[in-house]
């Protein structure tokens, strides 16, 4: 493939802070430089950032189309001299055919998998569209990224997965494009929709859960915050470390009113969890909320080494 083919896109985006909210990939699909990707990506963010493999670094200026029910959007870039992907017919797809996945998964740009489609499925009851099942990972980050026939065309784009069947991957077909109704509005005006009812978009491989306030100061009860106990859960095949967190503090009116970050360098296992706490006074938080973010963090694909033999290390 062309060096300078459109194919391998990292987006990043980002809040009214400029702390990342989501990561995605997406692909060039035309000669004005607009992408395609997932709607899910870029939903309630103020600014993204599209970054190529080739080292190309633009932002997204404003929104083409979108469809919230089909889970996709078109988007303007700040990318110049980079050719388009070839666009394919998802109407003449077959089960069995063979296909080719690359996105950008837990971040590791042009990521590539091979697999093939393993069923064309109608959702009758969200709109009455179809999906593309597909036996190629969709792992995080790699969501938005093009799906490819062996002969070099995009039939689809990675969407993740079912609610009820989640070790199952799919991806929307390319034909719906197409369909997308014009908008052309600022990125910051796209809809922020949290009520998406079947299709679960990729979470990150490190998840917060069991989020507890301490109001305990010094033996004496107040009003004042003073420790958040948490849970972090590593769902990869591989043990975790470096977690980067920022946390952002709200009060009762739902008002920023202070923030932090942290740096975690304990192992987390595949598949289990730990407990960790993180100290921080807050005056006054007694009905805010705090937002836990996870900016970053490593996985640890060590060659011959069993991550059962981190139980055992001291």
């Amino acid at each position: 493939m062309d060096p300078k083919i459109g194919w391998k896109s990292l987006i990043i985006a980002l809040d009214n802070n400029e702390q990342p909210l989501a990561l995605g990939s997406a692909f060039i699909i035309n000669d004005k430089f607009h992408i395609a990707t997932n709607y899910h990506i870029l939903k309630g963010s103020k600014k993204a950032i599209i970054k190529t493999t080739n080292g190309d670094k633009a932002h997204i200026k404003n929104i083409i189309s979108y469809s919230i029910a089909l889970d996709l959007l078109i988007a303007e870039t700040s990318l110049t001299n980079i050719n388009p992907v070839s666009c394919g017919d998802s109407d003449v797809i077959s089960v069995g055919e063979d296909i080719v996945a690359i996105g950008n998964p837990a971040g590791l740009e042009g990521s590539i998998s091979k697999g093939i489609i393993s069923g064309i499925r109608q959702i009758n009851d969200f709109n009455d569209f179809n999906v593309i099942q597909i036996t190629a990972p969709i792992s995080p980050g790699s969501s938005g990224g093009p799906v490819f026939n062996l002969k070099g065309k995009v039939i689809g784009i990675a969407t993740a997965y079912l609610d009820y069947g989640q070790s199952l991957n799919f991806a929307m077909p390319v034909n719906y494009l197409r369909e997308l109704k014009k908008n052309n509005i600022s990125l910051n005006k796209l809809p922020n929709n949290t009520n998406d009812k079947h299709l679960n978009k990729d979470n990150s491989l490190v998840q917060i859960f069991d989020v507890h306030y301490d109001f305990d100061c010094c033996g004496v009860r107040s009003n004042n915050l003073d420790r958040i106990d948490f849970g972090i859960r590593n769902i990869s095949n591989y043990p975790i470390n470096n977690i980067v967190l920022f946390f952002v503090f709200y009060n009762s009116k739902s008002e920023i009113i202070s923030y932090s970050s942290e740096k975690l360098t304990t192992i987390i296992l595949p598949q289990l969890a730990l407990q960790f706490s993180h100290s921080h006074y807050v005056k006054y938080f007694r009905n805010g909320d705090v937002e836990i973010r996870i900016l970053d963090y490593e996985i640890d694909r060590t060659k011959g080494f069993s991550p059962a033999d981190l139980l055992f290390t001291k």
